[in-house]
């Protein structure tokens, strides 16, 4: 059976290296168009650069090694990936850019790449794993949460 979103197709085998790899670009694409400053004007997070790298570097990085790692022999925790993507996707790209009429930078790459990979991840775990999918994308939110929870924690909490 030749089946578009099937986990042993060639893409489902590789697409988690393909979520980290649209990561890096997207990464690029915030870093390249100014989402730091962005972030602090629009959307009003008390954010850095050196916060923006420690996220990513020691959050997605490690994450999509996992998940490409893993691939579908753990769906749970690869889908991980794919679900922060999206949630990055919807959270800090669509929504601000429809609420204030801007451009978020890394927007591009968060409709161009993420959109296609998470969905694509989404809807093969939907089809071939519901509870790890049940279990991962609740997860996703708590972890795009958690760096801006500190962020906001940061005034208060921050030594020096």
């Amino acid at each position: 059976m030749n089946e578009r979103f099937s986990t042993s197709s060639p893409l489902g085998r590789s697409v988690f290296w393909l979520c980290l790899l649209a990561y890096g670009l997207h990464v690029i694409e915030e870093y390249d168009l100014g989402w730091q400053p962005w972030a602090v004007e629009v959307l009003g997070l008390p954010v850095t650069w050196g916060d923006f790298f420690i996220t990513n570097g020691f959050g997605v990085v490690p994450l999509g090694l996992l998940a490409g790692s893993l691939g579908w022999s753990v769906p749970a925790a690869s889908l991980l990936l794919p679900g922060v993507m999206l949630v990055n996707m919807v959270g800090f790209h669509i929504l601000p850019t429809i609420s204030t009429g801007l451009y978020s930078p890394g927007l591009i790459s968060a409709l161009g790449l993420f959109l296609p990979l998470g969905g694509w991840c989404v809807i093969t775990a939907f089809r071939h794993h519901h509870r790890a999918l049940l279990l991962a994308m609740p997860m996703s939110v708590l972890l795009m949460a958690f760096p801006v929870a500190m962020l906001k924690l940061k005034p208060l909490l921050a030594f020096g």
